[in-house]
């Protein structure tokens, strides 16, 4: 399969315009790009939707979990900032996924919500729960740990659009001649997944780690960059757990169903690359339990995550 001539130029077009929009402080390329858009934003609840198309789904229709799982971390995330000042900044602690095995096709529909932040420890911690329904049906249900910490050194927080924060697509679009060292390279990317993506998966090929078998399991790379990166400079928290599940796939090829994960940040995903590390607990006739460990450079780890893996039923015994 290969991308028509149409939805190549879309999507050069929309990657073109995710980076003018990303020059405005607050929502990163990511989200200019998939179009995340806010439905409800308040203390009762929140609600976001992503519109199903080439960019993101491949050529079934089926949206890819990276999307998913972006859209996750980042509903979530916003059901807790509803309670805190539009400049301060948050951090994902825990996220847990549970997937329910229906498609993601047709439009992504994420809701959220929490009760806010306690008062019990030192740094206030906020437990959100929601889920992602595409075309009526419950995809994925989720829930998580957020906290406020401090802001890195040298970095300027501003609120998201629904909070209040500029609204990057109303910034002028850039010449490709206008374009600096990283936007060029997203540029690249992009054009390279259009020319190479199986599937016309395009976010597989942009957001995923290169991965391969290892004794215990499987280990992976994953290429860091601003189609995957947030707005203070990290890999954003639903990319990082989306490359652990795709290594801890490669980890176990018999239990082709991810039911679940649950994933630890413990530091900052930033540098050049990230490695991914998989490591194969236990592997039944049915289920197997994967342990997966995320590192920066100097071996510094930054995520880990626990999945369970099934056998589809037709293949059980």
């Amino acid at each position: 399969m290969t991308f028509s001539k149409q939805d190549a130029n879309s999507i050069r077009s929309r990657a073109l315009r995710a980076i003018s929009s990303n020059r405005a402080p607050g929502m990163q390329f990511a989200g200019y790009f998939l179009d995340f858009t806010p439905r409800r934003f308040e203390k009762a609840g929140v609600e976001f939707s992503i519109e199903s198309g080439a960019h993101c789904a491949n050529a079934e229709g089926i949206i890819n979990r990276a999307a998913l799982l972006y859209a996750a971390d980042l509903t979530l995330a916003a059901a807790n900032r509803a309670y805190v000042d539009p400049n301060v900044r948050t951090a994902t602690l825990m996220l847990r996924v549970e997937f329910t095995g229906e498609p993601a096709r047709g439009t992504l529909q994420t809701s959220g919500r929490t009760s806010g932040f306690s008062p019990r420890t030192a740094l206030p911690e906020s437990v959100a729960v929601g889920n992602v329904v595409c075309e009526g049906r419950e995809v994925m249900r989720m829930s998580g740990t957020w906290v406020s910490p401090p802001i890195p050194p040298g970095v300027v927080m501003r609120g998201l659009p629904w909070e209040g924060g500029e609204d990057g697509r109303g910034r002028p679009l850039l010449k490709k001649s206008e374009l600096e060292a990283p936007e060029k390279d997203v540029m690249r990317r992009v054009n390279k997944a259009l020319r190479e993506a199986p599937n016309d998966d395009l976010l597989g090929y942009l957001c995923y780690p290169v991965v391969k078998p290892a004794p215990r399991g499987a280990v992976g790379k994953l290429s860091v960059g601003m189609q995957i990166g947030n707005r203070v400079g990290h890999v954003q928290g639903g990319f990082l757990i989306n490359a652990a599940l795709a290594t801890a796939e490669a980890a176990v090829p018999g239990h082709t169903i991810i039911t679940g994960a649950s994933a630890w940040y413990i530091s900052p995903g930033q540098g050049k690359a990230i490695s991914v590390r998989s490591t194969i607990l236990q592997s039944g006739r049915n289920i197997a339990v994967v342990r997966t460990e995320l590192f920066n450079a100097g071996n510094k780890l930054v995520l880990e995550v626990i999945s369970n893996h099934s056998v589809a039923a037709d293949q059980g015994g």
